[in-house]
């Protein structure tokens, strides 16, 4: 008998199949989802667990998927094609959401139905993949400031990029450059780079919108916000016409080649500065081990409903669910 209580919507994509390995080594019961029946066939083979082939605009296919069910874990993206249908899915069935999207413009769409999830009773978080440990490093470092007011946060990605996150890309780049300004969200024309020390040195950081202006704004309530990535983002480095080309994502020997690194600098009112360091597992090693971590939180009763982020909901601890995964206060 199907007795799921998780089901993962892309499941047969490059993370997807990072995360069903991860509830499998985890011994949960989860299903598998998606949109190309001969690709979905094959995991749930491989995989031994139940099935589902739909698009995101079925709602009557969504409702068998999600019955019985507790939580949803989209990874489906780009997510501004799955996001909404898969949110909507879910207050319908009273499931909880998350995915693991890298796009803002989900993380403002969760917040803009969290009556409705307070509502149905269920928790929506978006983003919860890299940003489970970027939000509990932020907590965890604002704490360490009396009245916390300016937020620096560079991110320092190790394992290349998967096809899906290239395409992701674009949806990041298209919405320009945004900053948190005294509490509102603002789109400027340019900014510097700024130097940040993961640990192994001065390394120049670009001023990047990753996120964390909305995310890490609804967990600490810091007015001023600014974000940098080591990189820049594949889409601006990849021919559109070579995409499709890409590898799926990298190898499991290029994923244990290295470390992703978070740097975090919180300045407070009176002047009064913070700087920790999140040591972490590669990229997409990250992704699933971070969104499972969340999920096993909801199987045990363990929630807050509404729109939440990693850090409001379970404020730094929720590190300590994350394999391999270190903070380092300087």
């Amino acid at each position: 008998m199907d007795n799921h209580k998780v089901l993962v919507y892309g499941a047969t994509g490059y993370t997807g199949k990072l995360i069903c390995l991860r509830l499998k080594e985890l011994n949960i019961n989860f299903a598998i989802a998606g949109r190309d029946k001969a690709k979905v066939a094959e995991l749930s083979s491989r995989l031994n667990v139940p099935n589902f082939v739909f698009e995101t605009s079925d709602f009557g296919a969504w409702q068998e998927a999600l019955r019985g069910g507790v939580c949803l874990i989209n990874a489906a993206g780009p997510f501004a094609l799955t996001a909404e249908n898969a949110m909507h899915a879910c207050l319908q069935s009273k499931v909880h959401y998350l995915d693991i999207s890298a796009e803002m413009p989900t993380y403002q769409l969760a917040e803009s139905l969290d009556q409705q999830a307070k509502e149905a009773g269920i928790m929506m978080i978006s983003g919860a993949g890299l940003f489970v440990a970027y939000d509990a490093l932020v907590v965890h470092t604002a704490k360490r400031v009396k009245r916390a007011q300016q937020l620096f946060v560079a991110f320092r990605h190790y394992g290349g990029f998967s096809k899906g996150s290239v395409k992701s890309s674009k949806y990041i780049v298209d919405l320009g450059l945004l900053i948190r300004d005294n509490g509102e969200l603002k789109q400027i024309t340019e900014a510097s780079a700024k130097v940040f020390d993961f640990g192994e040195g001065p390394q120049e950081c670009f001023p990047t919108s990753l996120g964390g202006i909305i995310v890490s704004y609804k967990s600490t309530s810091i007015p001023n916000i600014r974000e940098y990535f080591q990189l820049q983002l594949p889409v601006l480095t990849t021919n559109p016409t070579d995409i499709e080309n890409l590898p799926d994502g990298p190898t499991a020997e290029e994923r244990a080649g290295g470390r992703s690194k978070l740097a975090v600098e919180v300045i407070g009112t009176d002047g009064d500065s913070a700087y920790s360091i999140a040591d972490l597992p590669s990229g997409y090693t990250l992704t699933s081990l971070s969104v499972v971590a969340v999920a096993c939180r909801i199987l045990n009763g363990d929630l807050m409903p509404g729109y939440q982020t990693a850090g409001s909901a379970y404020g730094e601890n929720i590190m300590r669910d994350i394999p391999d995964s270190h903070i380092i206060d300087r």
